[in-house]
């Protein structure tokens, strides 16, 4: 599992890593810059109580809704536009790393969005259904970031070996390879995900996580064929 993540760390200076990476953060503070907006504008045109404290105490917990968010849905958010991306990421490590392999079949970008937009609606989903449990375990961040992780981890690796899978597999020989190597995809995912939990290094981590899932599976689909 060291390796994979090895190689496209090293490949990050790669032109078409870069304009992924440029392109899929600037949209992704975009949304995110424009959530912090709507919920200021809202608590600033809205008064919910007469008292300035009690007032003053629920715009800091709007702000800080806004924090707790995004940090549980960047990995999701980031990841739905790197998908959108993920053909120029692929494609470059397959150039450099695997250029003897036959060509892949293009993801229709119909079927990118699909993946991504349901990948977001489960996290979503999931991240606040899971909230309470990110409460209750606050006071022993252990237990809260190993919920975190996991959940996570496993969202993360599911859909980003979904969409690298579909280049070179159908869907049912995806699944069936997914199925069997369920604990190293997991792990996989886990590792992408503490790399969002990095600051700075979050920041690199979709593009990361993309690559190393390009070459995890490969190894993989060669275990599987020999």
């Amino acid at each position: 599992m060291i390796r994979p993540f090895a190689l496209a760390i090293r490949q990050l200076s790669d032109p078409a890593f870069r304009r992924v990476l440029l392109r899929s953060l600037s949209l992704a503070v975009a949304v995110f810059t424009g959530l912090a907006v709507v919920v200021w504008l809202f608590l600033a045109g809205t008064d919910f109580f007469t008292f300035w404290l009690i007032e003053w105490l629920v715009g800091v917990l709007g702000g800080v809704a806004v924090a707790v968010v995004t940090w549980l849905l960047f990995p999701a958010v980031v990841s739905f536009f790197v998908a959108l991306f993920l053909e120029e990421i692929v494609a470059a490590v397959e150039e450099r790393h695997y250029p003897d392999d036959p060509p892949a079949r293009s993801v229709p970008i119909s079927t990118a969005i699909v993946v991504s937009l349901r990948f977001a609606g489960v996290t979503l989903a999931l991240n606040l259904l899971a909230l309470p449990l990110y409460l209750i375990t606050f006071w022993f961040p252990p237990l809260a970031l190993a919920i975190f992780y996991c959940l996570n981890g496993y969202l993360l690796s599911r859909e980003y070996y979904e969409l690298v899978s579909l280049r070179r597999l159908d869907a049912g020989a995806a699944e069936m390879l997914r199925k069997a190597n369920r604990r190293r995809l997991f792990l996989s995912g886990v590792v992408i995900t503490f790399l969002f939990t990095i600051p700075i290094v979050n920041l690199f981590a979709p593009v990361i996580g993309v690559a190393a899932m390009a070459h995890i599976f490969r190894l993989l689909h060669a275990d599987e064929a020999a």
